[in-house]
């Protein structure tokens, strides 16, 4: 997904159903340049976010869709707290290519499910490969493969860390890879199951900071709730 003309990186996102797409909150703001402004920040209308379907590169291919409503969850406050960095985007139409050889629905965990430590997960997104090089983007899609962490480390680790809404994974110890910039709003998967999307992280390839998701069995309630309905 990206904002036209808005957005400084491209997000990614999550097909739920011909009209939803799951992403992070934070995707949808940005910074206003008038100083005088409260918040500083503004959300993006619906018609500002174009979604791009059914590509493996970030800018050609598949079809274009723009949205018609985006549903911000009501807790979430930007640059204020990181807890609750999820979105649901809704399409006016049904994707053109829905259910093809280049799309398919993500599953989601019934609410509560937890993954568990140390399992296998992957992270997938067009995000920088080279977090000081603006120009790392890749065109095509890529994948990191990374290591549940458990929630009791990286509460030592993060200050600001929910041990119900957040999930985080990385390669403690080794570092070299992770999520990136780009890489926002993009899934997490851990045996074919999207259990989380990506929101935060230190640096793209940190050692001591694992990347943070935001677990996504705590708000399936809350997506089913926007008419996203898709559970494993």
């Amino acid at each position: 997904m990206r904002g036209q003309k808005l957005l400084r990186d491209n997000c990614g996102g999550v097909i739920l159903t011909q009209h939803h797409v799951l992403t992070a909150a934070h995707c949808l703001f940005r910074k206003i340049n008038d100083t005088t402004a409260v918040t500083g920040t503004t959300i993006l209308r619906a018609s500002e976010v174009v979604i791009r379907v059914g590509s493996s590169y970030n800018d050609r291919g598949g079809s274009e869709h723009v949205t018609s409503k985006t549903v911000v969850h009501e807790d979430y406050k930007y640059m204020i707290s990181y807890d609750n960095d999820v979105a649901v985007l809704v399409l006016p139409t049904n994707m053109s290519n829905y259910r093809s050889s280049s799309v398919q629905p993500a599953a989601i965990p019934p609410g509560g499910y937890v993954v568990p430590d140390n399992a296998s997960v992957v992270a997938v997104g067009w995000g920088r490969t080279d977090e000081n090089c603006i120009n790392s983007t890749p065109l095509g899609l890529r994948h990191v493969g990374l290591r549940k962490v458990d929630r009791d480390t990286c509460a030592a680790r993060y200050s600001i860390f929910s041990y119900n809404n957040m999930l985080c994974a990385g390669l403690l110890g080794v570092g070299g890879a992770g999520i990136c910039s780009g890489d926002s709003g993009g899934p997490l998967v851990y045996n074919g199951v999207v259990v989380g999307v990506t929101s935060f992280s230190v640096t793209c390839d940190d050692s001591f900071y694992p990347q943070v998701f935001m677990r996504v069995s705590s708000y399936t309630n809350w997506i089913n709730n926007t008419g996203a309905v898709r559970t494993w």
